[in-house]
């Protein structure tokens, strides 16, 4: 570092401990990992007056951390009714991509302060904060509303925990509590935690739900299939006695791969496996807006113009597709659908384009009486 740097870093520096001297908050003690953080955001060139977050509108709204934590950043909102204080998830880029808030005062005080959807919470571009913090150490961050950085936040004190994916442990994001209030709360970092908990549980219990869904898929098909027919996904491959005599264990990648790519509109050339190049039709299985797994049937495409009536007609959807289908049937608009389910109206709209492409329907209406013969 150059002496004009150092220079700006000290002086930088000089003018958070200066205003700290002038807080109410200059008895209580600093931790090292602030003091830390507050060095290389001063390192960074970082000016604490100047600093307002980033923004940029576009957000990962479909996101897994989102799916998996929004039913307890919901409940949690719930429980504070009165509370100056709101919830966020970010992605792993922390940028911030859903609120949870209460009242409207405390929603124009987030927005001032760039808790909201859209804005980024980087120590690069923010200095100090729990968010920040929290996805540079993988775990967990309180800063209060003196040990900021920048002079913009310290009204507010915010508590953020890091949410690692449980199979791969890389960050998903992180979830975060910001109070508009200087002062901290042992509650936050308790709610914050539960919240963590909750959502660890959700996705360890969504990767199992995904397995199951797809071998439920096999099965069925395998019932009605009078030919090979196979399943597929990242980490599995499933057959049955015909498919077997065609598909050996090292081609499941080479058959994972196909299938994603016909799922994705690409020009299906044929199925290559080590035994040979194959005509098959692959139905994919979703969960959500993410493709999970694929039902490989061998040979020619079935027709799609002959589904049956009723119940029968009723199982060619997926369970998301279902929950769906059920909500629409009864009067909820795409938006409604979607708070109902904790899924995007993007997702419902892209849920309710295979529901008609399946059942081979042109309205909510005709959706409504599949749905009404379906539970009769």
């Amino acid at each position: 570092m150059d002496d004009g740097s150092t220079d700006h870093a000290e002086r930088a520096l000089r003018h958070v401990l200066a205003r700290i001297d002038d807080s109410e908050g200059r008895a209580a003690p600093v931790s090292d990992a602030v003091r830390r953080s507050w060095q290389r955001a001063a390192d960074a060139g970082l000016q604490p007056e100047l600093v307002h977050p980033p923004y940029d509108p576009n957000v990962d709204v479909d996101s897994k951390l989102r799916w998996a934590a929004a039913p307890a950043m919901t409940e949690v909102s719930a429980d504070l009714p009165d509370l100056p204080v709101a919830l966020l998830i970010t992605d792993r880029r922390v940028h911030v991509i859903e609120r949870w808030t209460r009242t409207a005062r405390t929603a124009r005080e987030m927005d001032r302060c760039g808790a909201a959807p859209g804005f980024f919470c980087d120590e690069a571009t923010i200095g100090t904060n729990s968010i920040g913090l929290a996805a540079a150490t993988r775990g967990a961050a309180v800063v209060r509303g003196f040990e900021h950085y920048a002079d913009a936040l310290t009204h507010v004190t915010c508590a953020s925990r890091a949410v690692l994916d449980p199979f791969t442990g890389q960050v998903l994001g992180v979830v975060n509590m910001t109070s508009v209030d200087p002062t901290s709360s042992a509650l936050m970092p308790a709610l914050i935690g539960r919240v963590v908990h909750e959502t660890r549980d959700r996705l360890l219990d969504e990767s199992g739900a995904r397995a199951t869904a797809l071998h439920d898929a096999f099965l069925k098909a395998r019932r009605r299939a009078k030919g090979p027919i196979a399943a597929v996904d990242g980490t599995a491959i499933y057959t049955n006695s015909a498919a077997g005599r065609l598909v050996a264990s090292t081609d499941r990648e080479a058959m994972w791969d196909w299938a994603r790519g016909v799922a994705a509109g690409r020009p299906d050339e044929g199925l290559v496996l080590s035994a040979g190049t194959h005509q098959a039709h692959s139905e994919p299985v979703y969960d959500g807006p993410d493709l999970v797994g694929a039902v490989v049937r061998f040979g020619a495409a079935p027709a799609t113009a002959d589904l049956p009536p009723g119940n029968a007609l009723w199982t060619a959807l997926t369970e998301s597709e279902r929950s769906v289908a059920e909500r629409v049937a009864r009067g909820l608009s795409n938006r409604e659908t979607a708070a109902a389910l904790f899924i995007s109206p993007h997702t419902v709209d892209y849920h309710l384009r295979q529901i008609f492409r399946k059942l081979n329907l042109d309205s909510r209406v005709e959706l409504a009486r599949v749905v009404a013969r379906s539970s009769s």
